[in-house]
């Protein structure tokens, strides 16, 4: 079965057998870290461009996420409970991961959080001050 005509999106009909290289205009910076391995060295300032663009997602998307975790966005988000925040607290259970309000209520997902350029809110934590026992008094006899 034949769809339409010409030029595969591919590059590789039998009537232009090239290939499409990273200088030709890859947009997207979503390429797996494996491909990005196999790529040869080039001086071309657009593909190094784009190769800094797909590297900067991958170190996006590894930052770790812990249960507890408080976070920041950018901007507010706007959920349809109206619930407006930018700033949530991470929920893990097991590889989900949902969001609760900085006040401590709701359940949110986040669609495509790991992509976002979200920051981690650095929590003070106030630990009990335990204070040594004086030594007992010498018994005199």
């Amino acid at each position: 079965m034949r769809f339409g005509g010409g030029i595969r999106a591919d590059s590789l009909s039998s009537t232009n057998p090239t290939r499409l290289g990273e200088n030709a205009g890859p947009c997207s910076d979503d390429c797996p870290e494996k491909i990005l391995r196999l790529l040869p060295p080039t001086n071309n300032e657009y593909a190094l461009n784009w190769r800094r663009r797909c590297l900067a997602r991958l170190r996006r998307r590894a930052r770790r996420v812990e249960d507890g975790m408080r976070i920041r966005l950018p901007q507010p988000l706007t959920f349809s409970d109206d619930h407006v925040g930018a700033e949530f607290v991470v929920v893990k259970r097991g590889a989900r991961i949902t969001f609760r309000g900085e006040n401590g209520f709701g359940h949110y997902h986040i669609r495509n959080f790991r992509d976002l350029p979200w920051i981690v809110v650095p929590q003070t934590k106030v630990h009990a001050t335990i204070f040594a026992k004086p030594p007992a008094p010498a018994m005199t006899a």
